[in-house]
């Protein structure tokens, strides 16, 4: 284990500059995966997101230890700073599509319902829906296409295009999850920012208010926003990020316990670990030595 988490500025392999804001990218599964003999080593993109269009064959996922046995058809949502690596079977068949975060977020700008209900790793699968699954590939087609000519107005067709993808898999998602509490798109808007601050905020000490003021409402409102739209208070949400960077660096790396607490900028390591237990039910080094 070493000391670092494996974090990539691009493609997997290539940390050599930082995405552009409108970064795109599609490429073959096989291409990337091949040369690392079907196995990609468990690690995180800051500010991209993937999508991998899984057309047929096996493998698993592996995010924070866990390992997902993936079925055929089906499409894989990973956000931006999501730990995952892949097992892959040489069968396996298909796209991985990659963009930069703020490419989805301009294009979703009107309907920010759309971004937020697709903000968690998720595998939708299209086993039981093989037509929707087509669809699904026709899009990524027309996406592939507008990527490898020059046509006349390529950005308003590309950003159509995504739009519809999207918009398209937000639907499925709405079949086969819980919907998202309805809301208007001011309110999304402040809790989106939210998130982003909290991400941005890492090494920082924030209070609630610290974030309400950044956003020009109060404290009382950021917590009514919250509770509207995830069921949780402005803190709950912090604490439950901080503990989900702490689990990276636990699972990860070789970092003391008390390093991680002072890297997530808690000045008392004692606090850190009692807070780590209340959100998980173990402590940082029972979590450790549970997923060696």
């Amino acid at each position: 284990m070493n000391n670092n988490l494996l974090n990539f500025k691009g493609l997997y392999g290539d940390n050599q500059s930082s995405p552009l804001p409108e970064f795109i990218h599609l490429e073959a599964l096989e291409l990337r995966s091949k040369v690392y003999d079907w196995e990609i080593t468990e690690h995180l993109h800051t500010d991209l997101i993937q999508v991998f269009i899984f057309s047929s064959g096996e493998g698993l996922l592996i995010s924070e230890n866990k390992k997902i046995a993936l079925n055929t058809p089906s499409i894989l949502m990973i956000p931006a700073n999501t730990l995952h690596g892949f097992v892959f079977q040489s069968n396996i068949c298909g796209d991985v599509l990659t963009f930069s975060e703020s490419f989805l977020e301009n294009i979703f700008k009107n309907s920010p319902h759309v971004t937020l209900g697709l903000n968690n790793l998720k595998n939708f699968s299209f086993d039981a829906n093989p037509k929707g699954f087509e669809e699904m590939l026709y899009l990524k087609n027309k996406i592939e296409e507008e990527l490898q000519t020059e046509n006349l107005e390529k950005q308003i067709s590309l950003r159509a295009f995504f739009q519809l993808f999207f918009v398209n898999l937000y639907r499925w998602s709405l079949q086969n999850e819980n919907q998202i509490s309805k809301s208007d798109n001011r309110t999304i808007g402040y809790f989106q920012a939210f998130q982003k601050s909290v991400k941005q905020s890492l090494h920082e000490s924030k209070s609630i208010n610290d974030y309400a003021q950044e956003l020009n409402i109060t404290a009382v409102h950021l917590n009514r926003i919250c509770q509207s739209l995830v069921q949780k208070s402005a803190l709950q949400i912090v604490h439950e990020y901080l503990v989900n960077e702490a689990k990276k660096y636990l699972l990860n790396t070789s970092h003391s316990i008390a390093e991680i607490s002072y890297f997530l900028d808690f000045k008392d390591p004692a606090y850190f670990t009692r807070l780590f237990k209340k959100q998980t039910g173990l402590s940082p080094s029972e979590f450790r030595n549970s997923n060696k």
